[in-house]
């Protein structure tokens, strides 16, 4: 993964990725631009979850204890999530 140099310009940061091989620099980045670059590096995938489609989901599963298995699954995974 790359390196950067933090550059304060009248109390702005701005980054400029530094490269120890060449001993050179990148372009300047402002944090924004920085912060989107490596989330499109990073991230894999987006996952869109909808409370309320789950919701009506568990409602329509007609087994009431496969419905009570999915319902404890999710409050585990809230809870994991919330740590």
């Amino acid at each position: 993964m790359a390196k950067y140099h933090r550059i304060l310009i009248n109390g702005e940061p701005y980054y400029r990725e530094y490269r120890y091989g060449s001993d050179s620099y990148g372009e300047m980045l402002s944090e924004e631009e920085l912060v989107h670059m490596l989330l499109e590096e990073v991230v894999d995938e987006e996952i869109d979850v909808n409370e309320r489609e789950i919701e009506s989901a568990l409602r329509r599963i007609p087994d009431h204890q496969d419905r009570h298995i999915l319902q404890n699954y999710i409050r585990y995974l809230e809870r994991v999530h919330r740590k």
